[in-house]
């Protein structure tokens, strides 16, 4: 077993973890640009194809066996008339942007995910204070909160890939404005993560600073509950995903609370 816990605190273990959902994404950009190329490559042939039929169909070719081709060929109104419910009821959306859509997202409950495996890695080292899995585990709480930064990173770079104005634009939507302070929490504790900026600032107080993180839950919560839609199963969603928190924060509050209870005995003459 000590093997095992050896493996479990070790870099080969974690790396993996966090290039996963890295090697995911490019996966899903590949993907999606094939698509994008099928597309273009049906769309030229489409165009090939409607370059080369006949336009006017009062143009008639007899053939030696008495065929004639333009009673197959129907007029632009007749064509207009029969395909103007389908096009107004089947309107295909864009792979380009349909791939933006899912970068993003995508990337967000990455990062969210990442964010919340951090902050259970604490209380879980207080509720199980005995046990070699969760300390194995809490020896990559540093590398585990740089992979929140990373992928928070990609989120808004994907995000502002239409350009700074989009921003600016929607700055006024409150999800907005809690996913980008969020961001900069993340920034500035990522700036302090080194030992040499916790050498620097002192044990104490950069322990003080980063426990702003617990401000950026209440933001990341309404961020990924209200993120442009605010229905219900999007909010529902994001308690789900952060439930295993809240029920981990509240057993480290009620066992520090129980310990500061128990009377310290006297000791002996």
């Amino acid at each position: 077993m000590k093997s095992f816990y050896r493996f479990l605190g070790s870099k080969y273990f974690i790396l993996p973890v966090v290039l996963t959902p890295f090697a995911y994404l490019v996966w899903v950009f590949v993907s999606n640009s094939n698509q994008i190329e099928v597309s273009d490559t049906e769309a030229s042939v489409d165009t090939t194809i409607a370059e080369n039929v006949v336009s006017d169909p009062t143009e008639s070719t007899v053939d030696d066996l008495g065929f004639d081709p333009s009673l197959f060929v129907v007029s632009e109104e007749e064509h207009q008339a029969a395909t103007q419910q389908v096009e107004e009821n089947a309107v295909p959306e864009p792979v380009v942007t349909h791939l933006h859509e899912k970068l993003t997202d995508e990337t967000g409950d990455i990062a969210v995910a990442f964010f919340i495996l951090v902050l259970c890695l604490t209380p879980l080292k207080v509720v199980f204070r005995r046990s070699k899995f969760v300390s194995a585990l809490n020896r990559h709480r540093r590398i585990v909160g740089l992979a929140c930064f990373f992928y928070a990173t990609l989120h808004l770079s994907i995000y502002l890939t239409n350009g700074l104005q989009t921003l600016l634009d929607e700055l006024t939507r409150f999800y907005i404005a809690a996913g980008l302070s969020a961001f900069a929490i993340l920034l500035v504790l990522a700036a302090t993560s080194s030992n040499f900026a916790q050498r620097s600032m002192g044990g104490r107080k950069w322990k003080k600073l980063h426990r702003i993180i617990y401000l950026a839950i209440p933001m990341i919560l309404y961020h990924k509950g209200w993120a442009g839609k605010a229905d219900w199963n999007s909010i529902r969603e994001a308690f789900v995903w952060f439930s295993p928190l809240f029920a981990l924060q509240l057993l480290r509050i009620s066992k520090q609370i129980k310990k500061r209870s128990v009377p310290k005995t006297a000791p002996k003459a």
